[in-house]
């Protein structure tokens, strides 16, 4: 199917610069990378089910052998057994993750998060941690100035479980998360199905 695939230096819409592509594609156990690079397609094998934009994800994986000291747990002291050095806080096996909103640093801290983060079994649980996980490289309006009093920023987040095919989102300005159930849609329809955006936090009271 790839090799019938030819890209166009089109922009999608006038309104956005054209733009590097790249492609996740993904089931419930295994994921690929697919880029568009001046030689043609490329094709990788994603072994941390994670991707940012340029620069290509062969670098992204190479990258990440800088960051192999960093851990979850509490560090030892490797820097010299000559002199006393004590972990006087949590989370100091983390030193040196970037956060920075350059997708390079996006990409190592996102790959960290996932692969040490820890989930609950059901479902409920598991999609608050992927949105935490998220949560922990998106962008705020601000952050990254574009020019002419705009902002890069994450509009949407979403994830879908294949299983039930539902799909879940959230988005910048309304935090609670909203699910969209394929099964309840005619999907053998050729009409395009389409949900309005909420621009709205919406907030529940308890009282």
């Amino acid at each position: 199917m790839l090799k019938n695939i030819n890209l166009a230096n089109i922009n999608y819409s006038d309104e956005l610069p054209l733009s590097p592509l790249h492609w996740l594609l993904a089931d419930k156990e295994k994921s690929i990378v697919i880029e568009s690079m001046k030689d043609g397609l490329h094709i990788y094998d994603n072994p941390v089910g994670v991707l940012t934009n340029n620069p290509s994800f062969d670098y992204q994986l190479f990258n990440l052998n800088n960051y192999r000291v960093l851990s979850s747990e509490t560090p030892k002291n490797n820097f010299s057994n000559q002199i006393s050095l004590n972990a006087y806080s949590r989370g100091m096996g983390g030193i040196g993750l970037p956060g920075d909103l350059s997708s390079v640093s996006r990409f190592v801290k996102a790959t960290f998060t996932k692969l040490n983060s820890v989930s609950g079994d059901s479902e409920s649980e598991s999609i608050s941690q992927f949105f935490h996980i998220l949560g922990s490289v998106e962008q705020q309006k601000g952050l990254c100035d574009v020019g002419d009093g705009k902002y890069e920023y994450t509009i949407y987040s979403s994830c879908c479980n294949v299983d039930k095919g539902i799909y879940y989102y959230r988005t910048y300005e309304d935090s609670q998360i909203t699910a969209i159930d394929m099964n309840k849609e005619d999907l053998d329809s050729h009409k395009l199905i389409s949900y309005p955006i909420i621009e709205k936090q919406q907030i529940k009271y308890i009282n």
